[in-house]
């Protein structure tokens, strides 16, 4: 093989590499947001308001509806308001890790009692439950309406006992790193984590690979000063928004 062919080889490998990094980049670092939507009495007009807010804040949303709710839920609004295209159904996912690598946050705006008792007991025998635990244990952030479970939407919640077992579930949820909030704080609790975060680095040599593997959420980056902070990273943080800041 000569030089030349060599050299152009090198030059179709070096690109195909940019491009890919280029893609992987974009990916990590948009606003991409997961509503996972079970089944529910619970009218949906609050939910969907919710998330058109966090899209006019710079979120893209899929939303996967659990296979109960395409059975039991009126869907048309959610289909009307976000297209049938960026809704998908449980049943028809594929390739679930996909999802976990791709989106930073996810939220329950109908979080049901079914799914809370599931997660509690930690039963992920389905794609749904399986993202939202695989989440938490990537430490991701999982955002959970409560309204649901402190409205009697399931007719069995009758004695002081079942009461007593859905604190236990909320408790145990929590500690899980779930963040349960009202259904008219779900836009508030997503667009938070995006304003001003700020990450601590104590290293002397800041690289385009550091900046790179930062949270989405990061605004400032704090170093150690004195440091060395190459061209390309300084590019990097600049495409990000992140501020770099010396540290006193």
């Amino acid at each position: 093989m000569n030089q030349e062919l060599i050299d152009q080889i090198k030059r179709i490998v070096e690109r195909v590499l940019q491009e890919q990094t280029q893609t992987s980049t974009q990916i990590t670092h948009e606003k991409r947001l997961l509503a996972i939507v079970g089944a529910t009495q619970l009218e949906l007009e609050e939910p969907i308001q919710q998330l058109h807010t966090c899209r006019q804040n710079g979120w893209k949303i899929t939303i996967i509806l659990s296979d109960l709710a395409t059975k039991v839920t009126n869907l048309e609004p959610i289909h009307t308001a976000f297209g049938e295209e960026n809704v998908l159904q449980e049943n028809a996912l594929r390739n679930i890790t996909t999802f976990l690598e791709t989106y930073q946050q996810i939220v329950l705006p109908v979080f049901s009692y079914p799914m809370a008792a599931k997660l509690a007991l930690r039963l992920v025998d389905t794609p749904c439950t399986y993202l939202v635990f695989e989440a938490l244990s990537k430490g991701k952030k999982v955002i959970a309406a409560s309204d649901a479970l402190h409205q009697g939407e399931v007719s069995v919640k009758t004695g002081p006992s079942f009461s007593q077992l859905e604190n236990d579930y909320v408790n145990v949820l929590s500690e899980f790193g779930v963040q349960l909030v009202p259904m008219t704080q779900i836009a508030e609790s997503v667009i938070e984590k995006v304003k001003g975060s700020r990450a601590l680095v104590e290293e002397t040599l800041i690289s385009a690979t550091t900046i790179s593997n930062l949270d989405v959420d990061v605004r400032e980056l704090v170093y150690a000063n004195p440091a060395i902070i190459t061209p390309l990273a300084r590019e990097q943080a600049k495409k990000r928004g992140i501020e770099l800041i010396p540290k006193n």
